[in-house]
């Protein structure tokens, strides 16, 4: 049963208890999180389990978040994660 959301890119994402933030995305037909510095192509989530980062988002303004290793919150504000991202923890 579905009574939680997230939002990303301000569009209402369902979630059930349990599912990482990148789930969520999955479940919800969004495949792109993010773009590469050389040359902005798209990435999506990969292993799902926290080796490859091609998951990383913005969530709740923090860059650089693996969405395959956050669990989804309540309320959560989610956003793509452009190529020109400063690294580090935002």
């Amino acid at each position: 049963m579905t009574d939680s959301f997230l939002y990303f890119e301000g569009k209402k994402i369902p979630f059930t208890q349990g599912m990482s933030v990148a789930a969520a995305l999955l479940r919800a037909g969004e495949v792109v999180f993010r773009e590469t510095q050389v040359g902005k192509k798209p990435r999506g989530p990969f292993c799902m389990m926290g080796a490859c980062f091609d998951c990383l988002l913005v969530i709740d303004g923090r860059p650089n978040r693996q969405g395959c290793m956050t669990p989804a919150q309540k309320g959560m504000k989610v956003s793509r994660q452009s190529s020109e991202t400063l690294l580090g923890d935002g």
